[in-house]
């Protein structure tokens, strides 16, 4: 993180002073690069949802079972005040969350009656999703995937909001 608001400076510089408000206020490296840790619990650093201000995502589970791969993203409302948004745009939405592991796209697993295995959207003719997150809220997202093999340890995860969550470790 330091690095790329930065660039290669960010190490150089073990103290810099940040001007809030006419008054310098000093901050280690050490602290800028605690901001940059994901929030408790999460395996990814949050990232910006688009066309969402004061909204983040970050993935915090990535679990093998079986022949099964669960994945969570936890979306937050880092603003003052409610936000409503139509999670989704059209009844296809859930193919726009998939997953990239050893050169290979995973999509959401689906049952034998074509429902995705996802959180369910709102079935008034199709899977449109609309949700309400509080301010300083939180909803998750989940859905299950068919399993990357034993040997594949990291994962990539694509949303249609998010810049794509690289290396995403994978817990047996």
């Amino acid at each position: 993180m330091v690095d790329r608001v930065f660039g290669g400076m960010g190490r150089i510089f073990a103290l810099f002073a940040l001007l809030v408000g006419g008054t310098a206020i000093a901050i280690s490296a050490g602290d800028v690069a605690a901001l940059a840790q994901p929030a408790p619990g999460a395996l990814t650093d949050a990232q910006d949802v688009n066309g969402q201000p004061g909204v983040v995502m970050e993935v915090t589970q990535c679990k093998r079972d079986g022949g099964t791969l669960s994945l969570r993203l936890r979306v937050r409302n880092t603003g003052s005040s409610e936000v409503k948004w139509d999670f989704t745009e059209n009844h296809h939405y859930i193919d726009q969350f998939y997953l990239l592991a050893a050169s290979k796209k995973y999509l959401v697993l689906r049952d034998t009656d074509q429902v995705p295995l996802a959180t369910p959207g709102n079935h008034g003719g199709g899977w449109d999703l609309s949700i309400d997150i509080p301010a300083n809220g939180s909803y998750v997202w989940y859905a299950k995937y068919p399993a990357p093999p034993a040997d594949v340890k990291k994962i990539s995860v694509y949303t249609p909001y998010t810049p794509p969550f690289e290396d995403v470790p994978i817990a047996d």
